[in-house]
């Protein structure tokens, strides 16, 4: 069982009715948001808001709460856990307002390059960040079973879309790339577009590329900047961390720390 906040009251869900993509979820299709805290504080808390309210209203979805009423909730739910670092997820379904959080838990290992495979799948609605996750989710679950970090998406000419829960960008030639269309614009990706000292270009990257870049990072908001070292069990580069990638995971720390600073929490 979880401890959640449903519409602003304190309840408890079985684990498996909260799987977004599962058989046993229970709940009617509708958003979802997931962010990360350091030290109690959320780490892009706006963006994430804005982005399911945004959201909603283009589906036509009601979310029955104000934002200020929606970060009262968070403020309740993280300042409830025993855990400073945390993993909160927004669901909202019709009817519902559901917020609940875990431990982060992230292993500092991946930071030094993980492994990554491609499969062949794509979401049907890839702007929009919907429990309809069912594809990303046995993708992820393939990749999990053969060793690998995350699964990267591609179409049936090998075009490189997104990972199941991450953006991809790509460095060659000391150039930064990401793809523009087709794909869920993160709130990672666009913090790292509009941040980066290393301009961000758009582009297309097919799976015979991988051997010809330098350097491959996937975006989360959980865990944030990871590099890639391996694709399909072959190397990217020289299987190790990159200068710029290097240089965008210190960018990051201090990214987050400025903007927990600049945003009122208090627990």
């Amino acid at each position: 069982m979880i401890k959640v906040l449903i519409n602003g009251k304190w309840g408890f869900v079985p684990d498996r009715h909260l799987q977004i993509g599962g058989v046993s979820f229970v709940y009617e299709s509708g958003l979802y948001e997931t962010f990360r805290t350091l030290n109690y504080k959320p780490v892009f808390l706006n963006p994430h808001i804005d982005r399911l309210y945004q959201t909603a209203q283009k589906t036509g979805l009601k979310i029955h709460f104000s934002r200020e009423e929606l970060r009262g909730m968070i403020h309740t739910v993280v300042s409830d856990s025993s855990e400073s670092n945390q993993r909160v997820r927004i669901l909202a379904v019709p009817e519902y307002l559901i917020i609940y959080t875990s431990p982060l838990n992230i292993d500092e290992a991946i930071y030094d390059g993980v492994k990554v495979m491609t499969v062949y799948a794509s979401r049907k609605t890839p702007a929009i960040k919907t429990t309809n996750y069912q594809t990303c989710l046995s993708a992820w679950e393939k990749a999990q079973g053969a060793g690998c970090f995350e699964a990267i998406l591609t179409d049936d000419n090998g075009d490189v879309f997104e990972g199941s829960r991450s953006n991809v960008f790509w460095i060659k030639s000391g150039e930064l790339f990401t793809r523009q269309y087709d794909i869920l614009p993160g709130i990672t990706r666009q913090i790292v577009i509009s941040k980066s000292s290393c301009p961000v270009a758009f582009g297309n990257l097919n799976v015979t590329d991988f051997k010809l870049i330098d350097e491959l990072f996937i975006t989360h908001s959980g865990s944030g900047i990871v590099p890639v070292s391996h694709v399909n069990g072959s190397k990217i580069g020289n299987g190790t961390v990159g200068d710029i990638i290097r240089n965008l995971l210190n960018d990051y720390t201090k990214w987050i720390k400025e903007d927990i600073e600049s945003v009122r929490f208090e627990i």
